[in-house]
């Protein structure tokens, strides 16, 4: 094909270079010339101008082909072409206007109505005749590109993948499928986002025949477009003396021009905020057509959010690979030869919670250790100074504290740091986490209690975003990694040098009270899950504002122990078992704001309480033994009072507090109708209900009151009635009444057929139902709420249930007619339940291991399951 297209261009040439242009002798015959001229010059540029066009689209076919292997086109090629494309659109517009000049022609073709017009456009045919004669003549000839740019992958070094392999196989066959342009990665700081990327690089060199060029660039915390550009250009082979003197924008012009004739992999490591990649960089946006693509590594979340709709959470590694990786750093032979080393190194490994930089780095100092003392040391310093090792400091803590600094906002980070007085592996409720905040006044919402947990919620959802803190599966729940723990608890600290400014040892085995420098230096203090019995010490505090001292075997405080707390807000002595008296002295905590007194037995609460003006929050739930609760009626600026499973409210109760003006949430246990009927027909109180018991209760129907929008749990047991009843007419989530309850427990509950109200549960995330209820058939009523479901609905049931406990349930046939999407569910435990034969769910879901489903029978009724025809399913 080639030799055809050159003999005949060779023979247009030949013609067009050997057609006759005399000069004339005269003026007028000159000009006469180029009228008398016209035909024969427009016939020679109508066959010269199709031959200029295939010239150099076949030099640009060639130039393409080349730059696809790397290497880079001649100046001299891309010179001739852009004079072809200067000249190509006036050749163009002169033989476009061929046919008019060609009728202004009279007498044979020798004459023109406007001599003067027509010989101006004559001679402009002759020029740009001439010019593409000599254009196409002066075609440089010898080889189209050069050496140029780097090759199109550099191999980078890279450290070994210790379990990554399965997170790299998942995100190379995502990257590879046609529609995935960009891909971004994100996780917390050091958890190994640049190895994978690296590895990415790697296995390109697998697909160099596909791609033309592969770039890295770094882009760091403080982006600088400059800096990357140029790196880009580098790698492009444009970085001549030229570039430097282009302006930002020229830059981005002249790297969106490289790239877009190209099918390239942009590989962008360590992004914090969302990058314009064409208008900003200069990088053609990735499409199946062009089949290029983009990736790029983040802590953010949120970012990979706005920077493409597909993304991979890099997580922690498993503690199996966790621990090869941390051996293969440790190296040499002390691990194996001394089984007490072993055990340290084994929990040393633990600690580092599978964050690969925390395990590199801890096992690289410990490498050389080779005695018990020194490995118990490191256990001992990682508990209570992580910030004491240099190498943990510089390459670990100040590596994750960058995360800390990105939040920019002086309250996030606040919040942030607030998470170090947690215990390790703790789960930590998000109700809980926000009433801290709030009670220690690092929120406020202005005043308004629903504006400032609105703005704890928001501040939770940053801080998951920035990979700072991480979700459990039902959403009510958080964790922090211990690593990010030492690293918020190493800057409350004030980098190290302030270490009693937060003293944090939870779970330490302590049995008394820990030994203090300077009390007034204390502003936080949690002693959360140890062994103390009693506290007998009077230390000045000063400045503590929140004390932690849950989950103890507290029996007793010394009055003397609160006199000097005048800061004090927060007082958390939940789950201490055997207390049973609080001194008189509480009375002194003058600025208290948040008490938490459950799951204790104390038998009465001290008459000095009621002088907490202060007080917002009070939880007595699960403190069975106590006698009175008068004292609850001088705290008239309470706001949440909890007393759910601690007493059967009264109606004298029930008026009592009614008189808290300010009341905003109420949690209680009820066991008569008649008080369960005067709860809800006090607005103000049925409106703040966060949490209800209902026991003993024997009636034809519980009625729930409509404006119960505050209630989160409930709990019945014991109880005999046919339904609960709730406004089975409505259609739309937005009328319904139980907006925000979580959990439901049903214990032991009789007469009862179905469920069908949890229908109008939409954030319903835990069901427990336990017989035995002789008369439930149905979770769901098919009968009562289809009409409920029908064309226009936006209920969709159980969307967001996690958890579903069905036992002893012996006539139960239906959890709900057909298959639901249940995209939430991940535990379902059965037992007891012989006539339900089908579940909710594919079979798939269960293969797939994507529902935990346990079973407490034999296999008989796991097998006797009955499945719907996948070809049939809706």
């Amino acid at each position: 094909m080639g030799n055809v297209v050159s003999s005949v261009l060779s023979s247009v040439l030949s013609n067009v270079l050997s057609s006759g242009l005399q000069p004339a002798t005269s003026s007028f015959f000159e000009k006469a010339k180029y009228i008398f001229e016209l035909e024969d010059n427009l016939e020679y540029l109508q066959e010269a101008a199709p031959c200029l066009e295939a010239v150099k689209a076949d030099l640009q076919k060639q130039i393409e082909m080349e730059e696809r292997k790397g290497l880079r086109a001649r100046d001299v090629f891309n010179l001739w072409i852009s004079k072809v494309e200067a000249i190509q659109p006036k050749v163009t517009k002169l033989l476009e206007d061929r046919t008019a000049e060609i009728e202004r022609l009279s007498m044979c073709g020798y004459c023109s109505s406007n001599f003067f017009l027509t010989y101006r456009y004559g001679k402009d045919v002759l020029e740009t005749l001439k010019k593409v004669k000599d254009t196409l003549s002066s075609k440089p000839s010898g080889e189209v590109a050069r050496m140029g740019p780097p090759p199109g992958i550099v191999e980078r070094a890279t450290q070994p993948t210790v379990g990554l392999e399965k997170m790299l196989e998942t995100t190379w066959s995502l990257l590879m499928e046609k529609e995935v342009g960009i891909l971004g990665l994100y996780g917390m700081g050091g958890i190994g986002k640049t190895t994978l990327l690296k590895q990415i690089n790697q296995k390109l060199l697998e697909k160099k025949d596909e791609f033309a060029v592969v770039i890295f660039v770094l882009v760091s915390k403080n982006l600088q477009v400059e800096k990357i550009q140029n790196d880009i250009g580098e790698r492009l082979g444009i970085c001549d003396e030229a570039w430097k003197k282009k302006t930002q924008k020229e830059k981005t012009s002249h790297i969106y021009g490289v790239l877009a004739k190209r099918r390239f992999v942009m590989l962008l490591d360590d992004i914090w905020r969302k990058v314009d990649l064409e208008e900003e960089i200069g990088i053609p946006l990735p499409s199946p057509e062009n089949g290029s693509k983009v990736v790029f590594t983040t802590r953010s979340k949120y970012v990979c959010g706005r920077m493409g709709r597909h993304e991979v959470e890099v997580k922690h590694l498993d503690p199996e690979k966790a621990w090869e990786l941390f051996r293969q750093k440790v190296r040499g032979t002390t691990i194996d030869n001394d089984p007490e080393i072993l055990q340290l190194a084994k929990k040393i490994c633990e600690k580092c919670k599978g964050l690969p930089l925390a395990l590199n780095v801890i096992g690289e100092t410990m490498a050389y250790k080779t005695s018990v003392p020194e490995w118990q040391c490191a256990i001992d310093d990682l508990d209570s100074n992580a910030g004491g090792y240099p190498e943990v400091e510089d390459e670990i803590l100040k590596v994750l504290k960058l995360s800390y600094d990105d939040l920019g906002d002086e309250t996030v980070q606040q919040c942030f740091k607030y998470c170090a007085l947690f215990p390790e592996d703790d789960e930590i409720a998000k109700t809980t986490l926000v009433e801290y905040w709030i009670s220690e006044g690092i929120i406020d919402g202005d005043g308004d209690r629903e504006r400032a947990i609105n703005q704890g919620y928001r501040i939770i959802g940053i801080l998951i975003s920035a990979c700072l803190l991480m979700p459990v599966e039902t959403s009510e729940f958080l964790t922090i990694h211990d690593v990010l723990r030492q690293m918020a608890l190493w800057v409350a600290s004030n980098f190290g040098e302030e270490e009693e400014k937060f003293i944090v040892k939870t779970g330490a085995g302590l049995h008394q009270m820990p030994e203090v420098k300077d009390w007034n230096a204390v502003r936080r203090m949690s002693l959360e899950k140890n062994e103390i019995q009693n506290i007998s010490i009077s230390p000045v505090c000063p400045n503590l504002t929140t004390l932690l001292l849950k989950h103890n075997n507290l029996e007793s405080i010394s009055g003397e122990f609160f006199l000097s707390m005048p800061k004090l807000v927060i007082l958390d002595l939940s789950a201490n078992k055997n207390l049973t008296k609080l001194p008189e002295e509480v009375s002194k905590l003058v600025s208290l704001r948040y008490l938490d007194l459950s799951g204790t037995r104390l038998e009465n609460l001290p008459a000095g309480l009621g002088k907490l003006l202060q007080l917002r929050y009070l939880n007595l739930t699960g403190v069975r033994t106590l006698q009175s609760f008068s004292v609850i009626l001088s705290l008239v600026n309470l706001e949440m009072l909890m007393l759910q499973y601690t007493t059967f409210v009264s109606l004298e109760l029930i008026e009592d507090i009614k008189l808290l003006k300010n009341l905003k949430g109420l949690g209680v246990s009820i066991n008569d109708l008649v008080v369960l009927e005067r709860l809800f027909n006090i607005p103000m109180l049925a409106s703040c209900i966060q949490h209800i018991h209902l026991g003993g209760i024997v009636t034809s129907y519980v009625r729930f009151a409509k404006d119960i929008a505050s209630l989160r749990s409930i709990l019945i047991e014991s109880c005999v009635f046919f339904d609960i009843v709730t406004r089975y007419g409505c259609r739309s989530t937005s009328e319904i009444c139980f907006q925000n309850l979580r959990y439901v427990i049903f214990l032991g509950v009789k007469g009862i057929q179905d469920l069908s109200w949890l229908l109008f549960a939409p954030n319903l995330i835990d069901i427990r139902v336990r017989g035995p209820s002789p008369e439930l058939e149905e979770i769901i009523s098919r009968e009562k709420v289809s009409g409920i479901l029908k064309e226009g609905s936006s209920i969709v049931p159980f969307r967001k249930l996690h958890t579903i406990h069905l036992i002893s349930l012996v006539e139960l046939k239906t959890i709900y007619w057909e298959r639901l999407k249940l995209p939430c569910l991940k535990s379902m435990l059965i037992k007891n339940c012989p006539k339900l034969k089908r579940l909710p769910f594919n079979k798939e879901r269960l293969e797939g291991n994507d529902i935990n489903l346990v079973v407490a029978d034999n296999g008989e009724w796991l097998g006797g399951l009955e499945w719907e025809d996948e070809a049939t399913e809706g």
